[in-house]
């Protein structure tokens, strides 16, 4: 081992014998995956595993949910207005108001949920990286389960709760940053394990993990729902468990234990200085265990990476993807589901058919079409690895742009159904961006970038989730082409998003500039 400072990345480049490579693309070789050692192989398949079955407990409660809530504010929406009415038939539960009124619960609930994840992401990301990725990936798991259980126990006693309590879910978010955490942490454990040329395959494989859950448990939880709509509630909540005792005993530390000790000598340093200053000398194992410490040291940690991360102006435009991409990708999931079950007349339960057709398409763009191509740009038109993740970002953000515009005009089953397709074949548009950006950086602040993406994500989250939704309210009221108004929105969004990307370096030349004027600027504030 050589004598330079340990990060993150120190172990994997000392393994690939690397140490004197540069820190921001390794030099093309055989080091695939497939000839990864052992351990970072097991490393991708028991996050890999670990996130099927948590996106499994997601998606199979999707319809599900949406139905429990539709159920609850139809009945309300009648017995206030008709109380000896008899409610009967899922007709009567899409009028305007109460698809509305959905729309508005489940387009405020994600808000709330959301602006935790947003507000703590960064602190736990710098979290993960002083106390290692598996406890706060732990630790988010947790916060989703508690979230997840509050909206049943609201649905479940919704005679005594007001549906809109739903809204509340969010605070047990404020525990790990929930998805966001656990998404930024997922990626960052492959891409510690993970050779460059072979990050965007292996994120692409990660994203797969979303499709095959989406695929095969949307349409399973929506066949359920005529049996009771519970049963696939009650799925969710096992998948989640199991998720969490996956995570707890198949998932390694991937951060090096070298790592860990010098973060721990650095709190207790930080505090050791503050002590003797004061005439205060406490036992050292207090000290440890002492939170505030460790969350000064997160605080300084936070406003550095901020600093480092707006240090260069290319990275912040290209960065600024995630986000456009991000709110049009809120017209997708249940939104989508209310719309074609309003365009077409249909049950939610037939139409999540086309849920289960964009992830099947979703799952094949991932898992062979994203790294068929990838190595065809690498290895037979030679192209350099920001090139190649470049145009496939592009050919991905053409198609989300087609599809949306679809859906947008669709006034059929059929054309519905090519929107979905088509946008399916570009929602892979995140698989390279993440890798361009990913080049773009030193590995050593892997954790924060991939934190800092997380953010953007759901910040678009955030932002298109009450956006979307009352474009959908004004879509109703309006009536005829605009029904699709949120599909409209969606698809300048993704324009936006592909211009954005396109900003990317193509060259590794670019990508030493970046490099070099932010290692200038983390030398300047003493990061």
């Amino acid at each position: 081992m050589n004598d330079r400072e340990p990060n993150e990345s120190t172990r994997l480049l000392a393994s690939h014998g690397q140490e004197n490579e540069s820190p921001l693309i390794q030099p093309e070789g055989n080091e695939g995956v497939a000839s990864s050692p052992p351990g970072a192989r097991r490393t991708i398949l028991a996050v890999v595993s670990v996130q099927v079955i948590l996106y499994i407990g997601s998606f199979v409660s999707l319809a599900a949910q949406l139905a429990i809530l539709e159920d609850i504010v139809c009945k309300k929406y009648y017995e206030e207005r008709l109380p000896t009415f008899n409610v009967s038939g899922e007709d009567r539960c899409k009028a305007d108001a109460v698809q509305s009124e959905v729309a508005f619960i489940n387009g405020w609930k994600d808000v709330f949920e959301i602006l935790p994840a947003i507000a703590l992401a960064v602190p736990y990301g710098a979290l993960a990286d002083r106390i290692g990725r598996k406890k706060v990936f732990l630790l988010a798991i947790i916060g989703i389960a508690l979230n997840d259980l509050w909206i049943r126990v609201v649905f479940w006693f919704h005679d005594l709760f007001p549906v809109r309590a739903v809204w509340l879910s969010g605070v047990w978010q404020a525990i790990g940053a929930g998805a966001a955490t656990l998404s930024s942490l997922s990626h960052v454990m492959v891409a510690d394990v993970c050779p460059s040329d072979q990050r965007t395959t292996a994120f692409s494989y990660l994203q797969s993990a979303t499709m095959v859950a989406q695929f095969l448990f949307v349409p399973i939880g929506g066949s359920l729902i005529p049996i009771d709509p519970w049963i696939p509630m009650f799925i969710s909540t096992a998948a989640t468990a199991l998720g969490f005792l996956g995570a707890l005993f198949f998932i390694p530390e991937t951060i090096p234990p070298t790592a860990l000790g010098n973060h721990n000598r650095v709190v207790d340093t930080e505090t050791s200085v503050e002590e003797e200053s004061s005439g205060r000398i406490r036992n050292p194992d207090s000290v440890k265990a002492n939170s505030p410490e460790i969350w000064k040291a997160v605080k300084s940690t936070t406003k550095t990476t901020a600093r480092w991360v707006f240090a260069h102006g290319k990275l912040v435009l290209v960065l600024t993807c995630f986000f456009m991409c991000s709110i049009g990708q809120q017209a997708g999931g249940s939104l989508f589901l209310q719309y074609a079950s309003k365009r077409l007349d249909w049950s939610l339960g037939k139409a999540s058919f086309f849920i289960s057709l964009g992830a099947g398409i979703n799952l094949v763009v991932h898992a062979i079409g994203i790294p068929a191509l990838s190595s065809f740009m690498l290895w037979r038109l030679n192209l350099h690895e920001i090139l190649k993740d470049k145009r496939i970002a592009q050919i991905s953000g053409l198609f989300l742009v087609l599809g949306t515009g679809t859906t947008f005009a669709a006034g059929s089953w059929a054309s519905l159904a090519a929107g979905q397709v088509l946008t399916s074949l570009g929602l892979a548009f995140v698989v390279p961006a993440r890798s361009i950006v990913t080049s773009m950086v030193p590995k050593k602040h892997l954790a924060a970038l991939y934190t800092a993406i997380s953010v953007l994500l759901y910040g678009g989250m955030l932002t298109g989730a009450p956006l979307l939704a009352a474009a959908f309210h004004w879509g109703l009221r309006i009536g005829g082409l605009w029904l699709g108004m949120p599909f409209f929105l969606a698809c300048v969004c993704f324009s936006l998003a592909s211009l954005a990307v396109s900003s990317a370096p193509s060259n590794i030349d670019a990508g030493h500039d970046v490099v070099s004027e932010v290692e200038d600027e983390v030398d300047r504030t003493g990061f």
